[in-house]
């Protein structure tokens, strides 16, 4: 036995613990192309607002509206990128994907008024909200049914970090302001974009396709998922659950910052406490949700951490004491991040264990279309239907967050039943058999 084998053994296990059973089939690759992407778009989230209003010349509303426009385009397109991405292979499509994103960011460097950036926009927003499902399609060939969501859990963690340290190399170019600066910014989007497609294109999987993939390869486009209605109904409640996402980036800050005495500051320390929990506890929920039944328990799990978070909030927004109001505020931030970490988790075991193999990345596009309503939706609900009612709109959307938990149960075992999960048929019997 050489000195070298048991530092190895040490090492294997080390990346065992860290990765799961998927360390040594591409995990490693899969979390790198995640946390370069993640640097990239944490740049881009960090300093756009700012490069278009001042490098661009646009204002808020100009801005809005084109990403609203983006947003709806990707809601549109997803089903049908998911098609082609089991014609394809989703290691195929990620790449020109990718490619797709980094022609789209490179454009906006060129942009000068409106016209210019609402195309771009609309450009971008064809591909980029797909891009997530495809590489939960992906992390299922990778780590096989058993690892998907271990993986895609880790993978969160990963883009959660380079969000962050993404943000950080914004912030210097930021601090400088030049309209070069900010060019910077955009560019090293693009640039991530082509690093990720670099190593997509090499990576490889040891997860050969079922004879039901293959098939999918062949098949017309007919948007068969789409047209399962039962498992677009359990979409659409994770797509209620998932309105953590905008509490979180918009309506907490207004909470605290125009509805409640504790210090603006706050706002920040928040931010980094869901950041922490989230790194740190992503992972530990995602155990035990690879089927249905583990699927809805964490579901269960988010709406009451969810219905929590809003109770706390609104009592912020009474008269109590400063220090009260910010004990109140980190308690409800907790539990806001324990809805995301569970809501997270619970919706990628459901829509892998209620996609049959058939059509699989179209079936988790399709699921996704929850989660990219709540970036069109999101906003308005938040800022309109809860800051701007006070306490009574924390305690709607508390009930909203109840009465999607109690649902998710019933629907999501009505879906396991339907003939699309035993069977391969024809989207004419999806149809006829989803109510």
């Amino acid at each position: 036995m050489t000195a070298e084998q048991p530092q190895d053994g040490w090492t294997a296990r080390l990346r065992e613990k860290l990765l799961g059973p998927a360390a040594a089939k591409g995990g490693v690759a899969f979390l790198a192309i995640g946390l370069i992407d993640a640097i990239g778009t944490g740049m881009y989230l960090a300093g756009s607002a700012l490069f278009f209003t001042t490098v661009v010349g646009l204002t808020v509303s100009q801005v809005g509206i084109g990403l609203s426009v983006a947003g709806v385009l990707g809601l549109a397109a997803q089903p049908v990128i998911g098609w082609l991405a089991d014609r394809w292979t989703p290691r195929k499509l990620l790449v020109i994907l990718n490619l797709y994103r980094a022609v789209g960011f490179t454009a906006y460097v060129f942009a000068d008024d409106f016209l210019s950036f609402l195309l771009i926009a609309a450009f971008l927003g064809v591909g980029e909200q797909a891009v997530f499902p495809i590489y939960q399609a992906l992390a299922e060939q990778l780590a096989g049914a058993d690892g998907r969501v271990a993986m895609m859990a880790r993978m969160r963690v990963v883009f959660n970090v380079g969000f962050t340290l993404g943000g950080l190399l914004a912030s210097v170019a930021i601090a400088v302001g030049t309209r070069a600066a900010f060019s910077v910014i955009v560019l090293g989007n693009a640039v991530s974009f082509v690093a990720a497609a670099l190593l997509l294109s090499r990576l490889r999987l040891n997860n050969p396709a079922a004879p039901a993939e293959q098939k999918a390869k062949k098949q017309p486009l007919r948007l068969v998922a789409l047209r399962d209605l039962r498992y677009v109904a359990v979409a659409g409640v994770n797509g209620v659950l998932v309105l953590h996402m905008a509490l979180l980036g918009i309506g907490v800050p207004l909470w605290v910052s125009e509805h409640t005495s504790a210090p603006k500051a706050l706002v920040g320390l928040l931010l980094v406490v869901n950041t922490v929990l989230a790194v740190v506890g992503q992972v530990r929920a995602s155990a035990g949700t690879e089927n249905v039944a583990g699927g809805v328990r964490a579901m269960h799990k988010a709406a009451v951490a969810l219905v929590g978070a809003c109770a706390l909030f609104a009592l912020a927004g009474s008269d109590l004491p400063v220090a009260a109001v910010v004990g109140v505020l980190v308690l409800g931030l907790v539990l806001l991040t324990a809805g995301e970490l569970y809501q997270s988790a619970g919706g990628w075991g459901l829509s892998y264990a209620l996609a049959p193999d058939r059509s699989r990345a179209e079936y988790l596009a399709t699921f996704n279309l929850g989660t990219s309503a709540q970036f069109v939706l999101g906003p308005t609900i938040v800022t309109v239907g809860v800051i701007g009612s006070g306490t009574a709109g924390w305690a709607v959307l508390g009930a909203v967050f109840l009465l999607a938990g109690a649902l998710v149960g019933p629907l999501a075992r009505a879906a396991e039943k339907r003939p699309a999960m035993h069977t391969d048929p024809q989207p004419d019997q999806i149809a006829a058999n989803a109510g």
